[in-house]
């Protein structure tokens, strides 16, 4: 993303290249925000980012039920809620790097058993290939420096006929509009960081993760590549966010 301003060039941190430099940067960032994520995930979005998760699970055929659904990145255990919410009754695992968010999870979805939470990182995903029928993912594929081989693993985890259901930030294709957006997120986190935590930068790494972030249409390319099949995305707010589905054959 060159077209960004000097105003974001002067303050905006240059997003790690490599794995452990992401992981140094983001660990102790989702360890201070984990108590906050759910009230700023909410805030930020005025409301429709349940919704938009809500639209994500939609895209989960019922033909699934009984299997088995692992949730990549699982945060504070929203996708689980939201698959019980929606009538599924598999079996649910949640795999996240940060303790924080997963001591969240477990508390929040202990009404909605079977859930079980691993510890992992997404560049060693501890699991069995073809062990599961559906993948869920939320805000955490940008944070990822090789993708493909991401999107690579999570086809090695689907069965035959399984689905991946990605939801993430987008990046907008109409220039303005993009800076617009991007310009909203630093204002607004900064905001929210100072008054939460105390730092206005707290949430700046997701503009940045943003500027590296090659977008939905470079993701569902990928997708193809790795092997996947009836590849759908729909986009909301313009492209800011996007929702990814593809099934492995």
């Amino acid at each position: 993303m060159n077209d960004q301003s000097s105003f974001y060039k002067s303050r905006l941190r240059e997003w790690p290249r490599r794995a452990s430099d992401i992981q140094a940067y983001m660990d102790p960032t989702f360890a201070t925000i984990a108590a906050r994520y759910d009230f700023m995930t909410r805030a930020m979005s005025f409301g429709l980012e349940q919704g938009w998760k809500k639209k994500a699970v939609n895209f989960i055929p019922r033909k699934h039920e009984p299997g088995r659904v692992l949730d990549l990145a699982c945060g504070t255990g929203d996708f689980p809620l939201h698959l019980r919410a929606a009538g599924f009754s598999a079996p649910i695992f949640g795999l996240d790097r940060n303790p924080g968010m997963l001591k969240i999870s477990k508390e929040k979805c202990a009404a909605a058993k079977p859930v079980s939470f691993v510890q992992a990182d997404l560049t060693a995903i501890p699991l069995k290939e073809r062990s599961f029928n559906v993948i869920t993912m939320g805000y955490a594929l940008r944070y990822v420096v090789d993708i493909r081989r991401t999107l690579t693993d999570v086809f090695r985890l689907l069965d035959r006929g399984g689905i991946f259901v990605c939801l993430d930030f987008g990046v907008p294709t109409n220039r303005l509009y993009r800076r617009l957006c991007f310009g909203y997120l630093f204002l607004l986190g900064s905001l929210w960081g100072w008054l939460i935590h105390g730092n206005a930068d707290t949430y700046w790494h997701i503009v940045e993760s943003l500027k590296a972030y090659p977008g939905q249409g470079a993701v569902a390319a990928w997708l193809k590549e790795v092997g996947f099949e009836k590849i759908v995305m729909r986009e909301q707010l313009g492209g800011i966010i996007a929702i990814v589905s593809a099934t492995r054959p």
